[in-house]
């Protein structure tokens, strides 16, 4: 009896001393280290918890007092890291909307309380899309195994497959794509034996087998009409060179490409004299926001080998008009972004309101994301004027970007973390066009997740709801 009497008294101390909050005895005019960084972000309104560490705290008492508003939230550190209650945080991001939230991060220095200087983050009114997919892939890409294309909810941390090679013998899976972030449309490519583009619409689930133009085979890179069952693809050959002693350490180039529109309805592929010049390389389509214009990247071809010239590739932006009701285009093409010879533009993307346009600069070749230097850019759509998008940018590369519906966010990759992994960053769009400090997207334990995360993700698009295809029919459906 005695023994019970004590376990359970050792049970109510310890309960009682996790939920105690605490007063901090002292405030230092230092900064914590925390990953990730999180000091001074803007957040969306309907983001995840964002959970961070403070470095070096794996033997100290250590607590993070939330504010806002008239509510405050106390977390308990476990070595440093602190998980931020769900139900408490989206209530206070409710509460928030348009404000800051203050963080203070304290220690525990003997028998005091010694709190580091606040900082704050800044909760949009804006809500970002609820859920975004991504491809998971190892950085070197030349392994195959444990690929797979994901989607996660940014508003919490429930992370789902929407389908993995090793239902396919382990083939390359990549470019996936939906209509307006809508994943009830979606499309994804399958690369190897069996491989091919599948379509998935609702609970549907069909092979695209093209009537191409004359000519023209394989589709890759696509990108939806927003209004129309149209989606845009290069028509290409897709081939790698690896680097022993380059800064860039890969380049993928085309031996041959050309742009094509995809019927869904139909089955056919249509194109124009403009985007299928056998003397230059035309890749990576995307249509404008009104799906009345098509852009993609055009420059002429290099001598070969295409190896040793490649650097000599350098990419424009170029648009026409297109009729999504016929399939036709215009006759010539404008250049909306001259590439010249030392440069390249890469992934025009208008946003969904038609007043900006996001886009990638760097030295040459068409994967920014390859490139150090490749940095993000941004357009206005109604003067014309361009300038980078700074607080964005780092010294490593930025590549791959999509829109949320509501035109007010953006999420790109980067490799900004270590110069290897390609991570997952946001930032916010204000109405005149500036972008707000980024910050990583948001892990249930950050340091250990991405400690642990040997993948890369690529391809981040953000989508309106959950994918639910079965993976076992896309599987069926390609084998």
């Amino acid at each position: 009896m005695k023994r019970i009497i004590y376990t359970t008294w050792i049970i109510a101390t310890l309960l009682i001393s996790c939920s105690r909050n605490v007063e901090p005895d002292r405030q230092t005019d230092t900064q914590p280290d925390i990953f990730p960084d999180y000091v001074d972000v803007t957040i969306p309104c309907n983001i995840a918890p964002m959970n961070f560490q403070l470095n070096g705290a794996d033997s100290i008492d250590t607590q993070l007092i939330i504010a806002g508003g008239g509510t405050t939230i106390q977390v308990e550190g476990e070595k440093g890291d602190f998980d931020i209650p769900l139900k408490k945080w989206r209530k206070l991001l409710d509460e928030q909307k348009g404000k800051d939230i203050s963080f203070t991060v304290c220690r525990k220095d003997r028998d005091e309380w010694v709190a580091y200087k606040p900082f704050t983050m800044h909760v949009a009114a804006d809500s970002i899309d609820p859920w975004i997919a991504y491809r998971l892939i190892p950085p070197g890409y030349g392994i195959w195994n444990a690929m797979g294309i994901y989607q996660r909810c940014l508003e919490d941390f429930t992370e789902k497959d929407i389908m993995e090679n090793r239902l396919t013998e382990y083939n390359c899976m990549n470019c996936h794509c939906f209509q307006n972030g809508n994943p009830k449309k979606m499309s994804l490519h399958i690369r190897g034996r069996h491989g091919g583009s599948v379509l998935c619409e609702g609970s549907s689930v069909s092979k695209i087998t093209p009537k191409m133009p004359e000519g023209l085979r394989g589709i890759a890179y696509p990108n939806w009409h927003p209004t129309h069952d149209l989606i845009a693809f290069a028509s290409d050959q897709v081939a790698q060179s690896f680097y022993a002693n380059h800064r860039n350490r890969i380049e993928v180039y085309d031996t041959r490409s050309d742009v094509v529109v995809y019927d869904t309805k139909t089955g056919v592929a249509h194109t124009a004299p403009c985007m299928s010049d056998a003397g230059v390389w035309e890749t990576f389509p995307a249509f404008s926001a009104d799906g009345r214009s098509i852009y993609w990247m055009a420059a002429d071809t290099v001598a070969t080998p295409y190896p040793i010239h490649y650097n000599g590739a350098h990419f424009s932006i170029v648009r026409t008009d297109f009729n999504p009701d016929d399939c036709t285009f215009g006759e010539a093409p404008d250049t909306l972004l001259n590439a010249g010879n030392d440069a390249s533009f890469a992934y025009p993307r208008e946003s969904p309101d038609g007043r900006w346009m996001v886009y990638n600069k760097y030295d040459y070749g068409y994967f920014p994301l390859n490139h150090k230097e490749g940095d993000l850019y941004i357009r206005d759509m109604n003067t014309g004027e361009s300038r980078p998008l700074t607080a964005a940018n780092s010294d490593d590369a930025e590549g791959y970007h999509t829109w949320s519906r509501n035109s007010r966010w953006l999420v790109y990759s980067s490799r900004r973390m270590d110069g290897l992994f390609v991570r997952a960053y946001f930032t916010y769009i204000d109405t005149d066009g500036n972008c707000t400090k980024p910050f990583v997207m948001p892990q249930r334990h950050p340091r250990h997740f991405y400690d642990n995360q040997f993948n890369s993700y690529n391809i981040p698009e953000l989508i309106t709801g959950e994918v639910k295809v079965n993976a076992h029919e896309i599987a069926k459906t390609v084998w």
